[in-house]
C-alpha cells in the first residue's frame, strides 16, 4: 500500500513538471474593440464583389442621399452688418494677415472698417470724399488703406492691437486726419495696391477720362500716364505674380494691358459689349476674369486673347465686379439683378454657376470680395447692407470631430463621384431663384431658342457650307489691337 501511494505521488510530481515545462502562450484578440468609447462587435466579411452584387446600386443610393443632405443643410447666410446711412459703391479686404478685416466705402463718402468676428463697425470715417467712394484698396502688408472718391486718393493708417483674449481687435486713428492725400487731374473711378514687395508703396488708378495712372506713395505726381481712346477706363487691377503687368476695362469694350516700365500700353482686345469688372486669377497668374454688361464673365489668358478660354454664363442682368478666391480655384461675380454667383475657374462645369445667392430684401449689387481665408464671401448692395456669406452653402461653422469630417469627405466624394447620374445631378443644380431672375432667365432661354431654330433653317435652305455656326467663344472678341 505504501508503495501504491509513493508511485502515484512520483507520477503526478512528474506530471506537473511536465505540463510547466509545455505551456505555450498564444496572441489572441478580442471579438470587441474599443472605437470611439464604444464596444461594436468585430465585423467580418468577405470583400470579393461577387458576393456583393448590390453594392453599385447601394453606393448610388447613398450618393443620392448624399445630395439631398448638402441640399437641406444649404443655409449660406450668416448675417448683415448694418451702419451705413446710403449704398455701399466699395469693398476691400486684406491679402496676408488678420483674417477678420473689411473695409466699406458708401455713396455718401463715408469709409468704414469692420471686425467680422465681433459683427460690429469698429471705426467710421465720416465724409472722407466729398461726392461716393468710387474705389478701396488695401496694402500689401494691410496696415494702410487707400480710398479714392472724384479727384482724390487718400491713406489711412490701420492699426492692429492684440487684446488679451483670443481674438484680435482692429483700431483705426479715429482722430487724425489721412496720412496723406493725392490730387489727380480727373475723376478716379478705381484704385489699386501692387501685390509685390519691391513695388510695396505703388499704386494705380483708373480715370474717368480715359486715363490709368500709375503713382507712387513718395510723390505728388503720377509717374505714368497711360491712354488709348477710351473716355473713361472702370477697373485696374495689379497682376498678383507679376509686378509690373496690370490691366484694364474702360467703356469702349476693351480689356487693356499695361506695362509699368513701358510709356505705352501693350496691346488691348475689342469685347462684344462693355465689360465693367476685372480680376486676376492668383494662382493662375497669367489668367484674367472679366465681367460683361451682357450677363457674363469671360476668363481670358493674357499670352492669348485672340479667343476667351470659357464663357461663364448665368446672370441676367449685367456683372458689376468680379473677385478670385485666395485658392484660385473659383470666383465670385455679382450683378445688378440681386444675385451673386459662385463659378469654378476651370473644369467642364466652369461655363455655369455652382451656386447662387440672394435675399428677398438684397437690392442690386455693386462689389464682391472673398476673406482671405476663402471660408465666407462679402457682397455689398444698394440696401446699405454688408452681407456675410458662407462660401459653401452647406459647410457647418466651429469645430467638428474627426469622425464628422470624414463622414463629410465620403459624402461629397459620392456626390462628386455620381455627378452625371440624373437624380443626383438634378439635385446638385437645382437652384431656388427671385420670380424676376427665373421670368428673365426663361426669356432669354426662349430667344437662343429662336435663334437656333433660324440658323438651322437657314443651313437647311442654303448650299451645304456656305452658312457655318460661330461657337460661342468665338464671337465674343471682335479684334486684337497691339
Amino acid at each position: 500500500m505504501h508503495k501504491k501511494l509513493h508511485s502515484q505521488k512520483s507520477t503526478q510530481q512528474h506530471a506537473s513538471r511536465c505540463s510547466t515545462s509545455m505551456k505555450v502562450k498564444v496572441i489572441a484578440r478580442s471579438a470587441k474593440r474599443e472605437i470611439n468609447g464604444a464596444d461594436p462587435k468585430l465585423a467580418r466579411r468577405n470583400l470579393d464583389p461577387k458576393h456583393h452584387p448590390f453594392a453599385a446600386a447601394r453606393e448610388y443610393q447613398r450618393a443620392v442621399v448624399a445630395a439631398k443632405l448638402e441640399r437641406m443643410m444649404a443655409k449660406p447666410f450668416v448675417c448683415a452688418l448694418e451702419g451705413h446711412s446710403d449704398a455701399l459703391t466699395a469693398l476691400a479686404v486684406p491679402r496676408r494677415g488678420v483674417l477678420v478685416q473689411c473695409v466699406s466705402g458708401g455713396a455718401d463718402g463715408e469709409v468704414r472698417a469692420w471686425d467680422l468676428a465681433a459683427r460690429q463697425c469698429v471705426w467710421s470715417s465720416g465724409a472722407a470724399h466729398v461726392g461716393a467712394v468710387k474705389g478701396l484698396t488695401l496694402t500689401r502688408d494691410g496696415t494702410d488703406v487707400l480710398s479714392c472718391g472724384e479727384r482724390q486718393i487718400k491713406r489711412w493708417r490701420l492699426e492692429v492691437a492684440q487684446s488679451t483674449g483670443q481674438r484680435t481687435q482692429i483700431t483705426l486713428n479715429e482722430a487724425k486726419p489721412p496720412l496723406e492725400t493725392w490730387t489727380s487731374s480727373s475723376s478716379i473711378n478705381d484704385v489699386d495696391a501692387s501685390w509685390a514687395r519691391r513695388t510695396a508703396g505703388a499704386f494705380c488708378t483708373a480715370g474717368a477720362d480715359g486715363l490709368v495712372e500709375l503713382w507712387d506713395a513718395a510723390r505728388s505726381q503720377p509717374l505714368r500716364k497711360w491712354t488709348w481712346g477710351s473716355d473713361s477706363v472702370f477697373k485696374a487691377r495689379w497682376n498678383p505674380a507679376e509686378p509690373s503687368l496690370l490691366a484694364s476695362t474702360s467703356r469702349d469694350r476693351a480689356a487693356t494691358l499695361f506695362d509699368s516700365r513701358a510709356p505705352t500700353p501693350l496691346r488691348k482686345v475689342i469685347l462684344r459689349s462693355p465689360c465693367r469688372a476685372l480680376a486676376w486669377n492668383p494662382r493662375e497668374p497669367t489668367c484674367f476674369v472679366v465681367g460683361g454688361e451682357d450677363h457674363s464673365c469671360y476668363t481670358f489668358d493674357c499670352r492669348k486673347l485672340q479667343r476667351p478660354r470659357m464663357v461663364h454664363e448665368g446672370h441676367v442682368s449685367a456683372v458689376v465686379d468680379v473677385a478670385f478666391a485666395p485658392t484660385g480655384k473659383e470666383f465670385a461675380a455679382a450683378s445688378t439683378d440681386k444675385t451673386v454667383r459662385l463659378f469654378p475657374s476651370r473644369g467642364a462645369d466652369a461655363g455655369r454657376s455652382r451656386d447662387v445667392y440672394h435675399t428677398s430684401r438684397m437690392q442690386a449689387l455693386s462689389s464682391v470680395r472673398y476673406t482671405a481665408d476663402a471660408t465666407f464671401v462679402l457682397t455689398a448692395s444698394e440696401d446699405f447692407n454688408l452681407r456675410v456669406w458662407k462660401a459653401r452653402a452647406s459647410q457647418r461653422l466651429g469645430p467638428i470631430s474627426r469622425r464628422e469630417a470624414l463622414a463629410v469627405d465620403y459624402r461629397a466624394k459620392l456626390v462628386e463621384r455620381h455627378a452625371h447620374m440624373p437624380q443626383v445631378k438634378r439635385l446638385v443644380r437645382r437652384r431656388n431663384l427671385p420670380k424676376m431672375v427665373k421670368k428673365l432667365r426663361d426669356r432669354r432661354d426662349e430667344d437662343r431658342q429662336r435663334r437656333r431654330e433660324k440658323l438651322q433653317r437657314t443651313m437647311d435652305h442654303s448650299r451645304p457650307g456656305s452658312v457655318v455656326p460661330k461657337a460661342a467663344r468665338g464671337a465674343v472678341v471682335v479684334r486684337e489691337v497691339s
